[in-house]
């Protein structure tokens, strides 16, 4: 049942059960219906009717321990969870449940060997596993309902960035998710950008871009979308992209893709209307308080030359109740086959390994904060000799209901875009949630 239809749900199940008031499957739906709006009292009466008629009934269990939760009676929603997983323990739904009840009671780490538990019953559960990613960063505040989640988002933004070769660009974005249908959800993005150099030259570009994302099992997500670029003089390309991602095993996700996408990090870059196409792998492990991923990917640019990327970073995280502290290492490496000075790379070759040490925070419920500090070496040149490198990236977020509001700050080494310079760059967004 979609929240959205919600109030047209609770008419049809109130008529249905005037009709048939022995009906429990129309009173459980019914009791749904009420806590998507938000009308625990009222769905609290109907789970009990159902449980004084059926005691054993699993999925009313489900739904009562659910709003009780939602109420803050966490003691008494407990007790219903732990009373289904000693019946099955391999009851993923009151795992969450469970779960979400611990986050809630600033329980993180309990909460984390509750899902790691269920793992072991369900190893390639996407879920499972999605929800625990966001138990580490801190996606669950003391209000939300993760049962129903509002999956559905609008957002827009604009961004500022220059560098020390002169370059500046301002950004505009705007995007909408959509749910089709269960497991099949709809992406639009559209992106406005103005760029200007040091010379005095002047570009836009549109960008527009559709995905389609759809998971027929729990260890399989599949992704297509394509759209176009229109640059400042009117010439229009075509971009696409499609990606698949397997859970392998518990905690493993590999997956490639296959896209083409535009060149337009600076002004000069993007004079050249340079698009790039080619290949991606990547690979994720996330054992409990880690995070280690690698990526490779091979590009051909339409002006003949050829990139090739590979990445890998580790990071370890120590959480409390209100701030994890990660560290980590970064190694990057970038080359190109030419050296043919066009602004999105300089020079043909480039290589960093970098520390990282980073605070991610929660005060109360409507702030979250992150703050990533990279030092290290770095070489801007095939052959040339290691120097000191540095990178810092914040981000803010203020939480008011369905609204969030971001701000993010980044200082980095622009080599593999805009040439060996410091960069600089502030972006703000909002989005809706419904």
């Amino acid at each position: 049942m979609l929240e959205h239809h919600a109030s047209q749900a609770i008419h049809i199940f109130q008529s249905g059960l005037k009709d048939h008031p022995q009906d429990n499957e129309l009173r459980l739906e019914l009791g749904r219906a009420y806590l998507s709006r938000g009308a625990d009292r009222q769905a609290l009466w109907l789970f009990r009717q159902i449980l004084a008629a059926e005691p054993d009934n699993r999925l009313a269990k489900l739904e009562m321990a659910r709003a009780l939760g939602y109420g803050r009676e966490y003691g008494s929603s407990n007790r219903i969870y732990r009373e289904l997983l000693s019946a099955d323990a391999e009851d993923e739904a009151a795992a969450i449940g469970l779960a979400s009840n611990l986050l809630h009671e600033k329980k993180s780490s309990d909460a984390v060997k509750v899902v790691d538990q269920a793992l072991t019953f369900h190893p390639n559960s996407l879920r499972l596993q999605e929800y625990k990613d966001r138990i580490k960063n801190g996606q669950l505040g003391g209000e939300e309902r993760e049962h129903a989640p509002l999956r559905d988002l609008v957002e827009g933004g604009v961004e500022y960035e220059n560098d020390s070769a002169g370059n500046h660009a301002w950004r505009s974005l705007q995007r909408v998710d959509f749910g089709i249908r269960p497991g099949l959800t709809n992406r639009v993005l559209l992106e406005q950008q103005f760029q200007h150099s040091r010379d005095d030259s002047f570009d836009a570009v549109e960008t527009f871009d559709e995905q389609l994302r759809w998971r027929p099992k729990e260890w399989l997500l599949v992704s297509v979308g394509g759209g176009a670029v229109r640059f400042n003089n009117r010439d229009v390309h075509a971009i696409y992209d499609t990606s698949l991602a397997f859970q392998l095993k518990q905690h493993v996700v590999v997956g490639g893709s296959f896209s083409c996408i535009p060149i337009i990090p600076d002004a000069e870059a993007t004079e050249r209307r340079i698009t790039a196409q080619g290949w991606e792998t990547f690979l994720s492990w996330t054992p409990q308080h880690w995070q280690i991923t690698a990526r490779g990917s091979r590009q051909h640019y339409s002006d003949e030359n050829i990139g090739t990327r590979v990445s890998a970073e580790i990071v370890r995280e120590w959480e409390t109740p209100r701030v994890t502290f990660e560290t980590g290492y970064r190694y990057r490496h970038y080359s190109f086959d030419e050296d043919l000075v066009h602004g999105y790379f300089s020079p043909d070759n480039y290589q960093s390994h970098l520390a990282m040490v980073g605070v991610r925070s929660q005060l109360g419920k409507r702030y979250r904060g992150l703050l990533l500090v990279r030092g290290g070496m770095e070489s801007a040149a095939s052959g040339s000799a290691f120097r000191a490198a540095s990178e810092i990236y914040s981000r803010n977020e203020i939480l008011m209901g369905a609204w969030t509001l971001a701000l993010d700050y980044s200082n980095y080494h622009a080599v593999q875009d805009t040439g060996a310079f410091r960069a600089d760059s502030g972006r703000f967004t909002f989005t809706y949630h419904f």
